[in-house]
């Protein structure tokens, strides 16, 4: 980036200083920066707004667009590419004022970021059925690995139910706030991203894995959740849902 560029990217924030041995302080020049910064704005809330529809589906377009543009003013951010744009936002938005009174925005705000952390997370082969079956039973000892695209989250509410009602609201019933434990996985083994919604059981191997625990050990941790479950059911289930890397695999001895 040229000296000129980055000044002038720092005009579009509003810093004027270092612009002005380029370009003349003219009506005319204040003018035309007047017009990109709000191209600029206006481009970041546009983004903001198509990766956290779940939050502007519950407040509403105004409400959203006005509380993007805070955002925005705050943490213009560096990447011109948009597509993963609004990082902070969940943690910006459990602190913004007008939606204190308001606190389920904060964690849909993390499910949204989660989902197109999935979209744009590396390509990665799934652990599929047919590979698990023919590692035998030294996959138990083999280090378990979560797929790439995998978000993982557990809460004490049914933020999960919440989120799915608003953010496929075709397959999924409009479920109110209870105070029943609730974990979701988001991730995205194919082509496209999946929310699965996960018993205790299910998110316990799902840790394991996260912390890279052998499957064997992961399946001991979905019995202490929940004593009376098959876990051989729970990874297969797991399993079928591409929620592993095949990566795993390269631990085992030939």
């Amino acid at each position: 980036m040229t000296a000129f560029h980055h000044a002038f990217s720092q005009a579009l924030e509003g810093h004027f200083d270092d612009l002005w041995p380029h370009l003349d302080p003219d009506d005319r020049t204040l003018g035309a920066i007047a017009v990109y910064r709000n191209t600029a704005i206006k481009a970041r809330i546009d983004a903001l707004e198509a990766n956290f529809p779940t939050v502007s589906r519950l407040v509403g377009d105004d409400w959203f667009r006005a509380a993007a543009r805070e955002f925005v003013e705050d943490n213009p951010g560096d990447d011109p590419a948009l597509a993963g744009f609004g990082e902070g936002f969940p943690a910006w938005l459990a602190a913004f004022e007008p939606a204190l009174g308001l606190p389920y925005l904060s964690p849909m705000a993390r499910l949204d970021r989660a989902w197109t952390e999935a979209h744009v997370a590396p390509d990665a082969d799934p652990l599929t059925p047919a590979r698990a079956a023919a590692a035998g039973l030294a996959l138990t000892a083999a280090p378990a690995r979560l797929h790439p695209s995998a978000r993982l989250f557990w809460f004490d509410w049914t933020a999960p139910s919440l989120w799915l009602a608003h953010r496929e609201p075709e397959g999924f019933e409009d479920l109110p706030w209870r105070p029943d434990a609730e974990g979701l996985l988001i991730h995205r083994p194919g082509a496209e991203v999946i929310a699965r919604r996960l018993s205790r059981a299910e998110w316990a191997f799902l840790d394991a894995a996260r912390d890279g625990r052998p499957f064997g050990a992961a399946a001991l941790s979905a019995r202490a959740a929940q004593p009376a479950v098959d876990a051989s059911a729970v990874f297969a289930g797991l399993l079928a849902a591409g929620a592993f890397d095949s990566i795993c695999l390269r631990s085992l001895k030939p």
